[in-house]
């Protein structure tokens, strides 16, 4: 699948997060905006890197009332052992088989491709940001967004 653009429509999704409980598009649109960042796993230097700066900013992100989501294909047990690990206060959800990020379009070869979404209230995905190897540049351009949200 094409991977999704600014302008698209977020797709109605419902996945588990590390408590298994159930986690759906719905809860999000028409109430607040989302940032859905996908990575490749639990393990890693980037992707620890890059969910420990996203637990970081998530004051700031809950400042601009933009709620954080992860992504990646890890279970249930091995996204709650490494929530608890690293205190990570936001929601971590299983893509099961990486149906999640083949309906984003970003499921790449071998792993999932590192990318990040921001969809805004109504649904509609404002901002795309995909970077492999530069874990930093997702949380730093996701913030900027937020605050242009709530400024709106």
């Amino acid at each position: 699948m094409t991977r999704l653009n600014v302008g698209d429509q977020c797709p109605l999704f419902s996945v588990k997060n590390k408590d298994g409980k159930e986690i759906k598009a719905s809860d999000y649109i028409g109430k607040k905006p989302f940032v859905l960042f996908f990575f490749p796993n639990n393990i890693g230097y980037y992707c620890k890197s890059e969910v420990c700066e996203f637990r970081d900013a998530y004051e700031k992100f809950c400042e601009f009332g933009v709620e954080v989501i992860g992504a990646s294909p890890n279970s249930v047990q091995s996204h709650n052992r490494f929530a608890e690990k690293h205190k990570i206060p936001f929601n971590l959800v299983v893509d099961e088989g990486r149906k999640l990020a083949k309906t984003f379009g970003v499921d790449g070869f071998l792993i999932t491709d590192r990318v990040t979404f921001i969809i805004d209230i109504t649904g509609k995905i404002v901002f795309s940001h995909s970077a492999l190897l530069k874990s930093t540049q997702h949380i730093e351009e996701s913030l900027k967004l937020a605050e242009t949200l709530c400024a709106n």
